[in-house]
């Protein structure tokens, strides 16, 4: 399997030295057009509100690499102009505050250069790298003044490079990851004057500013400014280990003393602070409960600490970590998964929140500007990712296009996709994604492919090309197969009972909750039930190898990076992998009340009971599912003698990083399933 699983190389070669071509055609679209798409990010007003700068993100398959260009465009419309490109690693674009110059993160020029601080005159210019941090730069925000940049910077490590030569490098393991290869240290905030100058570090000790994934929800986030310039709040991690990043709680510190302290009595699971642009309330992201296992609340309280309000309970959706403040201070927006949709919702203080109308759009990033404007790069069924004007947030005005970067994907033909809902068989609510195949007819019974997404404390929704099953969907639909992507319980999309679900639950019940989805679209008496493929990632690569061990039915399966033992997934991962395993199952595998769910919960207990013909797909490099959860799957399939196929992807970590392994990783998966399901011709 190894032998044929390097047989993907030469392919890959060859992929890499393609021409880039430009979508255009008509029909339905196929694995190789989706190379011309252009992704947007990082939206981000001009102070005064008039201009707009965001990237535009392109596969570049002749040096196997994303290629980020920084643009600034007119809100009142007109083409954007390039501002900067290629430079690699380009991130995080921030404006000045006097809205002459913006600053960004990409890697210093040279072999290996970390990421440092540049700027560019908004109105076109060289860069310029903003000092210079030896162990790069996380994150960074700029002073209310202009004068001062707030930048995150990992500590020295505490072995010399001597140590390193003479191997004198032995250091302690804690909550670390199997990859680890140093110790780890510390992540800190320090303080630039602009132009330029000596940084002067304000944060100490062992503790450290997050910069890791969090076990459920929330995300790193750069210092956020108070309106007066005297404090920063931040999310504090308790210590330097990454599968820790649940220890975490909002801090204000002192721009001028360095003194700090936190804002609650909290010291888990609080993410994202952020000051609102008038006054000193300081919004977060802390969950709703029961635990951590439920949907992410917007909190709001100040930097004196004290009591924190809940803001966005009543709204009993997950939001994103992506949220901003309106102008005024008055309220907040976020995105949130809502039943099959991506949504931007406008939470007021002290007041119910309400979903904003974009029509048939799918909110992916947004950025608030200082005259009450929203920018949304948003994308839809059937429709590309654009950059979008929202005039306000009174729901009176409709979006309106800013780009045109892929108008060729509009010549396509799309499949049909629908909403469709249940109930599983103990009372839980469900729902998700039915795509019709490409031609389809009534009357004609057609082969299913059932892709569960991962999390679970996530969503299927109806965007192009941007959750996990990418261009899956349409590929199969153009393959000649219907498609459903249930949304099982433990889902963030409707509300915070179907999350928390989930809670010691791992695989009965959303197995019941799919198998009941499979059941609704059997009788409407479209699916050829001889032909049902299993396929997921992550999570959903846990609910595939599930659904294999305990039903039979499958004609074949696709487990990529999927857990298969959750006592591997407690004790070998980083990225909050062991927090988030021990918040879902209620323990570790070492409590008497959680132990034994640590087995009967896990697929791999049930390994003799497969025989659906499986692929398996791993990153070399993942840290959040460990590659040796495949390996265990394989040899346990293969001892058996069931059909399986086992790839690596070198150097991947939870998902491919690059667009030739992408590529590569989506068509394993389609021809995988096309293998097995056999032809597209419908059975009367």
């Amino acid at each position: 399997m190894i032998r044929r699983a390097g047989h993907a190389l030469p392919l890959a070669l060859l992929l890499a030295l393609l021409p880039l071509p430009a979508a255009a055609g008509t029909g339905p679209i196929h694995l190789r057009d989706y190379r011309a798409l252009v992704r947007i990010a990082s939206p981000r007003f001009s102070p005064d509100g008039k201009r707009l700068a965001f990237l535009t993100v392109r596969s570049d398959f002749l040096r196997d690499t994303y290629d980020a260009t920084l643009r600034v465009m007119d809100v009142s419309g007109g083409p954007s102009r390039v501002l900067v490109t290629g430079m690699r690693g380009l991130h995080s674009p921030r404006w000045a505050p006097d809205g002459r110059t913006i600053a960004f993160l990409a890697a210093a020029r040279g072999e290996g250069g970390k990421p440092q601080i540049y700027v560019v005159a908004a109105a076109g210019g060289t860069p310029k790298q903003l000092g210079d941090a030896p162990n790069g730069v996380e994150q960074f925000s700029w002073s209310p003044d202009g004068r001062t940049v707030a930048f995150v910077t990992p500590d020295h490590s505490p072995l010399s490079a001597e140590d390193v030569r003479a191997h004198h490098d032995l250091f302690t393991i804690h909550a670390d990851d199997y990859q680890i290869e140093r110790p780890p240290v510390p992540s800190h905030i320090w303080l630039m004057s602009v132009p330029g100058g000596p940084a002067r570090q304000l944060t100490h000790g062992t503790a450290s500013v997050l910069e890791g994934a969090p076990p459920f929800a929330g995300a790193p986030s750069a210092p956020s400014w108070s309106a007066d310039g005297r404090w920063l709040v931040y999310t504090q991690q308790a210590n330097d280990h990454d599968a820790n990043t649940d220890s975490t709680r909002i801090m204000a510190v002192s721009v001028a003393s360095g003194e700090e302290h936190p804002l609650t009595e909290h010291h888990t699971y609080e993410y994202t602070p952020r000051f609102a642009p008038r006054g000193d309330a300081v919004a977060w992201l802390y969950p709703h409960g029961p635990g951590p296992l439920s949907v992410m609340d917007l909190f709001v309280g100040a930097p004196a600490g004290g009591v924190a309000r809940d803001e966005s309970a009543g709204l009993d959706r997950d939001i994103g970590a992506g949220f901003a403040w309106l102008p005024d201070g008055g309220g907040l927006v976020g995105i949130a998964d809502d039943r099959v949709r991506q949504v931007v919702y406008v939470q007021p203080l002290h007041g119910p929140g309400r979903a904003l109308d974009l029509g048939d759009l799918e909110a992916l990033d947004l950025a608030v500007s200082s005259r009450g404007a929203l920018a949304v790069v948003a994308d839809g069924e059937g429709s590309a990712p654009e950059l979008y004007l929202v005039p306000g947030t009174d729901g009176r005005a409709s979006p309106e296009r800013l780009t045109d970067f892929n108008r060729g994907f509009g010549a396509y033909t799309w499949p049909r996709s629908v909403e469709v809902s249940w109930t599983a068989p103990d009372g839980q609510p469900d729902d998700g994604i039915l795509t019709y195949p490409d031609g389809y007819q009534a009357g004609r019974r057609y082969p299913l492919v059932v892709y569960s997404h991962g999390g679970p404390e996530a969503a299927s929704t109806e965007g192009f090309d941007t959750n996990e099953i990418g261009p899956l969907r349409d590929l199969f639909a153009a393959d000649g197969y219907l498609v459903l992507e249930p949304n099982y319980r433990g889902s963030d999309n409707l509300g915070n009972a179907h999350e928390h679900a989930i809670y010691r639950d791992p695989g009965e019940g959303p197995d019941r909750d799919v198998i009941s989805g499979i059941r609704t679209v059997e009788a409407r008496g479209i699916v050829d039930t001889a032909r049902i493929a299993a396929v997921g990632h992550s999570y959903g690569g846990y609910m595939t190898s599930w659904l294999i061990g305990h039903q039979h039915f499958w004609r074949c399966a696709v487990v990529a990076d999927g857990v298969t033992d959750w006592t591997q997934e407690y004790e070998l991962p980083g990225a909050g992998n062991l927090a988030w395993t021990a918040g879902s199952l209620g323990g570790s595998p070492w409590d008497s009340a959680s132990a034994a769910l640590y087995r009967t919960g896990s697929p791999i207990t049930y390994a003799d009971q497969m025989s659906t013909p499986t692929l398996i797909l791993s990153g070399t490099a993942d840290i959040t599912v460990p590659i040796t959860e495949s390996f265990a799957l394989y040899h346990a399939l293969a001892d058996r003698h069931v059909p399986v196929r086992f790839i690596g992807i070198p150097g991947a970590y939870h998902s491919p990083q690059d667009p030739v392994h992408r590529e590569l990783y989506y068509q394993a998966i389609e021809r995988w399933v096309v293998q097995h399901l056999g032809t597209a011709q419908p059975t009367p």
